[in-house]
């Protein structure tokens, strides 16, 4: 029945069966109901219960229906309460508004409210000045008492001091931070608590600053033999007490409270001799004056601080954030730190005044970065951040003096290098720089690498990559670039001096076109062979040094996190980049800072060994004319056999053989590595070995005598080469195929010990094929072919009888 009675819709229990359900309709649930519940004789057995069951439901409808009709006569009463409520708070608020108007045209005798409202605006905006001022005033004592309360506990206990003064300053910066949002509001009150708050710090530092350098006069310092005593311990660590919520703050070097009392006669001494009219103080000496007493002065005092004050701030600072940090718990580091500012002061002042006289510039550049090198290395000083290392004094003059600073440093290496090339003997080969089977440079040239060595010694101590970077390219590779267009500019002029299409256009004179000739010619070219085989020497060695290596790696590192289209150096671009240093550059390829450079001196060595090379081969033709026209091959003459070996050498062969050809390789081999002096050789050796062949073995007939004396004549070109050679320099050069073909041309007709006769060999290298093969291998000819062999065969006049 709960089951039924809750499942029963809120709308049926209200309906009234008698009126609201239609006679027809309840006739036929009621028929419905009763079908349902009596199907069969045996439910009549239950019909007592069914009608308890209607009954009890009936009676909880009944109930539900009473209490309904409650909860709407309670919710009809609520409602008519809360509109009569509403309506007389309304009344209230009406008789009251028009009460305060009415006392307000009283008071301020208006005619209308908001006449009366005008009137005491102005009154009422005096009342909130007033308030406002009196909170003013109210923070000002308060900030007032805060100053008092920190003074009150100096010089005894700084620790307590600085609860006031911490208090006093997160009000000033509260303060600061609440103006922003209150569009700049209080700017007095802002200004007033920030200005007291370091004042106020000022002025805590300074009490107990005089209090330790009263302890201080008592114990004579700065005297050596000082001996510390516990009031001298006692002052010193109330200084760091009081310093420590700003040691705790510090972003960069700190200087401690009691290292700058401990300084303050240093730093004395150093203004009364490098900031007055003293001798010392002279722009003109630079730094040879005060960076030695500096240092000096901190080596003096290096043991004693290490002793005294070394304890006192490792037992402040133990168990501290901070008490890995040399410039805290270093004692030397803390002096070097307290005295730096007023070094910083005497460079910056040095620069300005020797600005504008370069060569003072220049040298003081190099001292400074000496001196922060020196400070570093002696001192172990690292500015407190062991992982870089400190900045040094460079690092800021740099800021603001590096583009000046470059220009001076480029035109002195760029006058320089104009000096050099205008010496009388830039030009000239320098035999003395290098050992015999080397490579002879000029001295120009020899000079240029000391200049830009020179350079790399001015920078190599910077710290910025970005001011060695442009140090090398805007230096180095532009004194380079410039060396590199002058030696190119000297092999076109030699090449338009010696080609026939140069000669014409250009109108040179037979004087010129002389000048070039035999010796001077080949000079002129190996002045610009060795002095690029220097310069690639010289480059290639600076590419592994480990300067040139690191700035190799770290151009790489920026490629590699820096896009193709941005900057990769400055306002240098990836192209730029590469363009003047390497084309590995953003790679994995090996490389280096000098690649470009290497590669351009490469070609143009190549170059002038080439035209090196034509020099000799060219002229070859001319300088043996008469001796390949000599017509006298064929002469016959009765002496005898063993004779043969005392003819001497062809009298049309002694000049170019002995006045050309010697000379100038007696000239190269002096003047080239042994390397290039073979490649040179080698190939003009060529071309002379096929003049021979071609022009003279192959166009003339041969006799007995006439092949005897033309292998006197190879035998004597040989001997020439072999005497150019340098010692030690392993396998000779010559003409071998010529001189197989001489020695197959100066068979004997007749047998001798230990040679073929002439007809014999005929007859086996005609026969071709094997036999041929074995002849000329039992001949120890290795350079010629068979048919070669025959034509050479072909030239001796007994092979022709036959």
């Amino acid at each position: 029945m709960a089951a039924i009675a809750r499942d029963r819709s809120p709308l049926a229990i209200l309906l009234d069966p008698k009126t609201d359900i239609p006679l027809g309709e309840r006739d036929i649930r009621l028929e419905d109901y009763l079908n349902d519940k009596i199907q069969t004789a045996t439910d009549f057995e239950s019909l007592e219960s069914l009608i308890a069951n209607v009954e009890a439901q009936k009676q909880q409808l009944e109930e539900q229906l009473a209490d309904a009709r409650q909860k709407l006569s309670t919710a009809r009463d609520t409602a008519t309460n809360r509109t009569t409520l509403m309506l007389q708070q309304t009344q209230e608020f009406e008789r009251q508004q028009a009460n305060v108007q009415e006392r307000l045209k009283i008071v301020t005798s208006s005619d209308t409210p908001e006449e009366a409202t005008q009137r005491l605006r102005g009154p009422l905006e005096k009342l909130r000045k007033l308030q406002l001022a009196e909170r003013y005033v109210d923070m000002l004592e308060y900030i007032e008492s805060l100053k008092d309360n920190a003074r009150g506990c100096l010089p005894q206990s700084p620790k307590e001091a600085l609860k006031p003064y911490t208090q006093l300053k997160e009000l000033a910066i509260q303060l600061q931070q609440l103006q922003e949002p209150a569009e700049g509001a209080a700017i007095h009150l802002t200004t007033y608590a920030q200005k007291t708050s370091t004042d106020l710090w000022l002025e805590m530092k300074g009490i107990m600053s005089d209090e330790f350098e009263s302890v201080l006069k008592k114990s004579k310092w700065p005297d050596p033999a000082v001996e510390l005593s516990q009031e001298w311990i006692d002052s010193f660590g109330k200084l760091l007490d009081l310093q420590a919520p700003e040691i705790i703050a510090a972003r960069e070097p700190l200087i401690l409270l009691p290292m700058s009392v401990l300084a303050k006669p240093f730093i004395l001494q150093f203004r009364y001799h490098f900031f007055s009219d003293k001798p010392t103080n002279h722009p003109h000496q630079l730094g040879d004056y005060f960076f030695e007493w500096f240092l000096g002065t901190v080596a003096k005092w290096e043991d004693f601080l290490r002793e005294n004050v070394g304890p006192v701030l490792a037992a402040h600072f133990r168990g501290n954030i901070l008490a890995g940090n040399t410039l805290y718990v270093d004692p030397v580091a803390a002096l070097v730190t307290a005295l730096l500012p007023v070094l910083k002061e005497k460079v910056e002042s040095l620069v300005i005044e020797i600005s504008r006289e370069p060569q003072y510039l220049s040298r003081f550049m190099v001292q400074l970065m000496n001196f922060d090198d020196a400070i570093r290395a002696r001192f172990n000083y690292d500015g407190g951040n062991p992982e870089y290392g400190w900045k040094g004094l460079t690092w800021n003059v740099l800021d603001t003096w590096f583009e000046h600073w470059l220009e001076v440093e480029k035109e002195f290496a760029l006058q320089r290098y104009r000096d050099i090339m205008d010496a009388p003997d830039s030009g000239q080969l320098d035999y003395d720089s290098s050992a015999i089977g080397k490579t002879k440079p000029t001295y120009g040239a020899t000079k240029v690498t000391d200049l830009i060595l020179t350079v790399t010694l001015q920078y190599n101590k910077l710290r910025r990559f970005s001011h060695k970077f442009r140090f090398l390219v805007g230096i180095q590779a532009e004194i380079l670039d410039q060396y590199l267009g002058r030696l190119k500019d000297s092999l076109d002029v030699y090449q338009t001096m010696t080609s026939t299409v140069g000669r014409t256009l250009h109108g040179v004179t037979k004087e010129q076109s002389a000048a070039l000739e035999g010796i001077r010619g080949l000079e002129s070219l190996c002045k610009v062979f060795g002095s690029a085989e220097h310069l690639i020497s010289m480059l290639n060695e600076w590419s592994n040094e480990e300067f040139f290596v690191e700035i190799w790696d770290h151009l790489q590192d920026r490629a590699k996190v820096t896009d193709s289209e941005d900057n990769l150096v400055g306002n240098m671009t990836y192209t730029e980049v590469k363009d003047c240093t390497s084309e590995a550059v953003g790679s994995q390829d090996e490389g280096s800072v000098f690649d470009v450079a290497i590669k351009d001196f490469e070609n143009l060595r190549n170059k002038a060994e080439s035209l090196i090379t034509n020099a000799l081969k060219y002229k070859f033709p001319a300088n043996f004319s008469h001796y390949i026209s000599k017509p006298e091959w064929q002469t016959i003459d009765d002496a005898p056999l063993s004779s043969l070996s005392l003819i001497t050498v062809t009298p049309e062969l002694d000049q170019p053989l002995r006045q050309n050809l010697q000379h100038n390789l007696e000239f190269l081999q002096k003047t080239l590595g042994i390397a290039p002096f073979k490649r040179v050789c080698r190939e003009s050796l060529e071309s002379l070995e096929n003049l021979l062949y071609n022009d003279v073995l192959l166009r003339q007939d041969f006799s007995t005598l006439g092949a005897a004396r033309f292998m006197q004549d190879v035998t004597a070109i040989q001997r020439v080469v072999d005497s150019c050679m340098p010692r030690g320099s392993g396998t000779t050069l010559g003409m071998p195929k010529l001189k197989e073909a001489a020695a197959l041309l100066n068979l004997p007709v007749e047998a001798e010990e230990g040679r073929m006769p002439l007809m014999e060999a005929c007859q086996e290298i005609y026969a071709g094929g094997a036999q041929a093969k074995e002849a000329l291998e039992n001949l120890g000819m290795t350079r010629l072919t068979n048919y070669e062999a025959r034509s050479v065969l072909a030239k001796r006049l007994e092979t022709q009888q036959d």
